[in-house]
C-alpha cells in the first residue's frame, strides 16, 4: 500500500479490559439537570457542530473525561489535579471539591506488580464519585447521536486519535464510505 495516496483504513478494534462490578446505568438528577444546562449553553456537536435541528437527533451528553462505567475504579485525587491545573475547563477548574469529598473514607489494598512484589497502596474514596461522574457541567462533552454511539463515527466505536480527526479535518473531507466532513453552519442539505 502506498501511503503517500488517500486509502482506507480498516481496523478491527479488540478491547481486553478489567470494568470494575458498577450500578446498572441510570438517570441520576445530577445528570438530567447538568445535561439540560450543558446542552443549552454549548448546543453543538463538539465533533462536528451541528445543532440537534441539523443532526435530525437531540443532542446528548458523554461522560468525559471519566467514563461513567470506571467510576469505581478512578483516583479522583489525580482527576481533581488535573481539573484544578485547567485540564478540562474552567467549571472542571471551579468544581467543589471540598463537596467533594465530604464523607469520604480511604481504603487501603495490596497491588502486586509484573515483578511480583506486593504494594500496600492507600486511597481517599468519595462517597458519591458520581458527583462529578454525572455532572455534565464539568464531567460532559455535547455530541450529536452520529458522533456518540454512531457506527464508524461515535465517541463509543472509534479510537480517539479517529475522533479527533473527525473534529479538525478539512471540510468536505470523504472520511468514510458515508461521512462526508462538515463543520456547524457549513452543513449542506441532503
Amino acid at each position: 500500500m502506498d501511503v503517500t495516496q488517500t486509502h482506507e483504513e480498516v481496523e478491527t478494534l479488540t478491547v481486553d479490559v478489567e470494568l470494575p462490578g458498577h450500578a446498572p446505568r441510570t438517570e441520576t438528577p445530577i445528570y438530567a439537570r447538568t445535561h439540560k444546562q450543558r446542552v443549552a449553553v454549548d448546543n453543538r456537536c463538539w465533533v462536528c457542530r451541528r445543532t440537534a435541528a441539523e443532526s435530525g437527533h437531540p443532542l446528548e451528553t458523554h461522560h468525559h473525561p471519566i467514563e461513567r462505567s470506571l467510576a469505581e475504579m478512578i483516583d479522583f485525587e489525580l482527576v481533581q489535579a488535573d481539573c484544578m491545573a485547567g485540564e478540562y475547563g474552567d467549571a472542571a477548574r471551579q468544581f467543589d471539591w471540598e463537596d467533594f469529598w465530604d464523607g469520604s473514607t480511604t481504603q487501603t489494598y495490596a497491588v502486586t506488580w509484573e515483578d511480583n512484589t506486593v504494594e500496600q497502596v492507600t486511597t481517599r474514596v468519595p462517597a458519591d464519585p458520581y458527583k462529578f461522574v454525572d455532572n455534565m457541567l464539568v464531567n460532559g462533552r455535547v455530541l450529536c447521536k452520529e458522533h456518540h454511539t454512531g457506527k464508524d463515527a461515535g465517541m463509543h466505536a472509534m479510537p480517539f486519535p479517529l475522533v479527533l480527526g473527525e473534529k479538525y479535518g478539512r471540510k468536505g473531507y470523504h472520511f468514510t464510505a458515508t461521512q462526508i466532513l462538515h463543520h456547524g453552519d457549513e452543513v449542506k442539505p441532503a
